[in-house]
């Protein structure tokens, strides 16, 4: 069954803005000739939310890039991309940032991290439909480290792979987390749909990793 599902605009934007800064308009357009998203080459989406781009457009480019580069070239792209996500967000929506600096001053320090997961959850929320019919996203709180469960990440639906392929969400967080204290904190996918489990696990420290 076609997957009806969308998203908003600005996620595929990005996309392909940062396709075109690493590939250059050239490489762009073979990667979307590639994909069949012909569509895109010369007409990106607009810079706004609006819930107007089909999800399965997104996973068709993901799982070109990943064919294309392999899955440790996909993985440096997909790190880069999670990271100008936030990037974006921070200059498009200051509102936020200031709520979020404000809630995390005024939190103790063993809650920041919770407090930032729940902000990815609920923006998330906002810009990925889901008909799970269940809760898509669930924290653990696992006293250093807290696990985010994702149980309908389109980007590992109907995937296989020897090893987790979502390091978009792991560089989502990574720029999230990196004005904590302590920092660099520790973000690591440790199970994977695409790997046969059944949701996307990620295990986010509270401690600062080991060099």
């Amino acid at each position: 069954m076609a997957d009806d599902r969308k998203t908003d605009n600005l996620t595929m934007r990005i996309w392909l803005e940062l396709i075109e800064n690493i590939a250059g308009m050239n490489g762009l357009k073979s990667i979307l000739n590639y994909a069949h998203l012909e569509k895109y080459i010369g007409n990106y989406p607009p810079e706004n939310d609006e819930i107007e781009v089909p999800v399965e457009d997104i996973k068709t480019l993901y799982r070109s890039l990943m064919e294309l580069f392999g899955q440790k070239g996909a993985r440096g792209l997909q790190l880069r991309a999670g990271r100008e996500f936030v990037r974006v967000g921070q200059r498009k929506r200051p509102d936020i940032s200031k709520r979020l600096g404000a809630a995390l001053q005024s939190a103790p320090e063993s809650e920041r991290v919770k407090i930032i997961l729940e902000l990815y959850i609920k923006q998330h929320e906002q810009r990925w439909t889901s008909k799970l019919g269940v809760p898509r996203y669930e924290l653990q709180d696992k006293g250093d480290y807290i696990l985010m469960i994702d149980r309908d990440n389109p980007m590992s639906e109907n995937l296989k792979s020897q090893a987790p392929v979502c390091s978009t969400i792991v560089g989502f967080l990574q720029e999230m987390l990196k004005g904590l204290p302590g920092n660099p904190l520790d973000v690591e996918e440790i199970e994977c749909r695409a790997m046969g489990h059944p949701a996307d696990v990620f295990r986010v420290s509270r401690v600062t990793k080991e060099e």
